[in-house]
């Protein structure tokens, strides 16, 4: 019977340790779940962002032409 009770107290000591080392375990797999999504949201921003600088690029450099037009038709 002694030895169920040191069991019993065992268990009592080692439960709440437990109980805080899965919710650490599930809040830091949470944290990384949203950073590595914040990541690939950054990333895909970054390509879009690259994406409309070169059409600006691209449109920049077509009116570049159409102001030389102009200035020859003059």
């Amino acid at each position: 019977m002694m030895f169920l009770g040191s069991i019993l107290s065992l268990i009592m000591l080692l439960l709440p340790i437990l109980v805080i080392v899965v919710v650490a375990y599930f809040i830091v797999k949470t944290v990384k779940g949203f950073e590595r999504r914040a990541d690939e949201k950054l990333a895909l921003e970054r390509e879009h962002n690259e994406i409309m600088r070169k059409r600006i690029d691209e449109l920049n450099d077509r009116v570049v032409v159409i102001e030389k037009l102009l200035k020859d038709v003059e």
